[in-house]
C-alpha cells in the first residue's frame, strides 16, 4: 500500500478525490468514516489493505473493498448498473471477474 507524507501534493490530491467521492457515490456513514480515516493516515484512496483485484489485476479502491471484506459487494449503489456490467466475486481469487469469464 502506497502511503503519502501528509505535506505532499499527492496527499492532497488524495483528499480532494475522498470530497469528490464522498460528493458522487453514494456511501454509509460507517463506509464514509472508515474511508475518511484511511485517507487521512495517507494511504491512497485507490489502493486497499486487503489485496483485492478488480477483473484485471489492478487493485479495487478502499472503498469497493471495504464493501467486500465486511460482507457485502453491492447494495442499493449499484442500482445504475445493468446486468451486463454486473461484476461477480471469487473469495478462491480474492478478486471479481465479469460475465465473460463466467461462460468460459
Amino acid at each position: 500500500m502506497i502511503r503519502f507524507a501528509k505535506d505532499s501534493v499527492d496527499y492532497q490530491v488524495n483528499w480532494e478525490t475522498f470530497h469528490e467521492m464522498d460528493e458522487c457515490v453514494p456511501m454509509t456513514k460507517p463506509e464514509r468514516d472508515a474511508l475518511r480515516k484511511q485517507v487521512k493516515k495517507g494511504f491512497d484512496i485507490d489502493d486497499n489493505p486487503w489485496g483485492l483485484t478488480q477483473p484485471d489485476g489492478y487493485p479495487m479502491n478502499y472503498l469497493q473493498a471495504y464493501r467486500i471484506q465486511y460482507g457485502y459487494s453491492s447494495g442499493p449503489w449499484d442500482d445504475w448498473k445493468g446486468p451486463e456490467d454486473q461484476f461477480f466475486w471469487d473469495n478462491c481469487r480474492k478478486s471479481f471477474y465479469t460475465r465473460d469469464e463466467l461462460e468460459l
